[in-house]
């Protein structure tokens, strides 16, 4: 199912007119959609005893801690919810402990995993009830910009400025989300295309580090797909190279000081702390020698087309193509 059919789902379980999933797998492209799936199931706990009856691990969880968070009963409430964030491929035992479990799921536990890449092979689980976070459609972006702005005090919003903040935050929730509650303190009645252009900008620095993300994680559609979708917003060759060479910069000082704590290395860097965890998040892609082959490959090509030995066109694309590959 897409994201947008999961409240409605859990809205049936809980009234008795189906019964939950024997497993849950959150995957998709969209991380703050990813962060809202399970913030649905954990919304769905009675509240004052949500300590009790929600368990999460990760990577280095045992089939004994996820057994006993599974079978353990749920405290003044009708069901508990286990979720399980999986980075990299699940190991051997969790899975053949999964592949067995559902067979026979326990009737007051809600088993949520979150994965993505070759994670998500790895929970190919045939029963599994799949939950796609992959960014929304316009459609459902507009219902979901009209949600917050509904909220007391109301505003209103035109189609149009609504289409052009999608465009402007490239589909992503998490800015859209953000830039919406700007925009209602902006213009509290009505937002208009005009508000949206005056207080929105198409965030290069974010785009570019989009981009390096997806390079980094070797998603070579997605890296094509957003430097096509860069050109079509006008954004020269040589700015995005630039901006490209950066991130990588700061991916490569962040990589060889895994010793300095986040603000530290904010500062250094002159980018803002909560920043910094996406950065080696992105970094973690990479092993310190192949992330300085890329800086000094990145630093030789922009060189040559700042002297004009190459042309900026086909640089920028070359260099995506030639990152994907190292």
């Amino acid at each position: 199912m897409r994201y947008s059919e999961l409240a409605k789902h859990i809205d049936e379980a809980l009234r008795g007119e189906r019964s939950f999933a024997p497993f849950y797998v959150v995957f998709g492209e969209d991380d703050y959609l990813k962060d809202l799936a399970v913030k649905q199931f954990e919304d769905m706990l009675d509240k004052d005893y949500t300590d009790f009856n929600f368990s999460s691990f990760e990577k280095d969880v045992t089939v004994d801690e996820l057994k006993d968070a599974l079978d353990t009963y749920p405290m003044f409430d009708n069901v508990r919810v286990v979720v399980l964030f999986v980075e990299d491929k699940l190991q051997e035992s969790v899975k053949q402990f999964i592949d067995e479990y559902v067979k026979a799921p326990s009737p007051t536990s809600v088993f949520v995993a979150v994965a993505d890449g070759d994670a998500v092979k790895s929970l190919n689980q045939k029963r599994a009830e799949k939950i796609d976070c992959a960014h929304l459609d316009d459609a459902e972006l507009i219902e979901e910009i009209n949600k917050i702005l509904w909220e007391e005090p109301p505003c209103a919003i035109d189609p149009s400025a609504a289409e052009e903040l999608i465009r402007r935050t490239q589909n992503g929730m998490a800015r859209i989300v953000s830039e919406t509650l700007k925009l209602k303190s902006y213009a509290p009645s009505k937002i208009t295309k005009a508000d949206v252009e005056e207080m929105v900008v198409a965030d290069v620095e974010y785009q570019a580090f989009e981009l390096a993300d997806a390079i980094a994680s070797k998603n070579g559609d997605k890296a094509l797909k957003m430097l096509a979708k860069l050109y079509e917003d006008g954004i020269k060759g040589v700015t995005l190279i630039n901006k490209i060479y950066d991130k990588y910069r700061k991916m490569f000082f962040a990589k060889v000081n895994k010793d300095l704590r986040n603000d530290e290395l904010a500062q250094l860097l002159g980018i803002k702390a909560g920043a910094v965890y996406y950065l080696r998040q992105t970094a973690e892609n990479y092993t310190p020698m192949r992330l300085k082959k890329c800086v000094e490959y990145l630093h030789s090509l922009q060189f040559d087309v700042l002297s004009g030995k190459r042309l900026e066109a086909s640089a920028a694309q070359e260099a995506v193509l030639q990152l994907l590959a190292m």
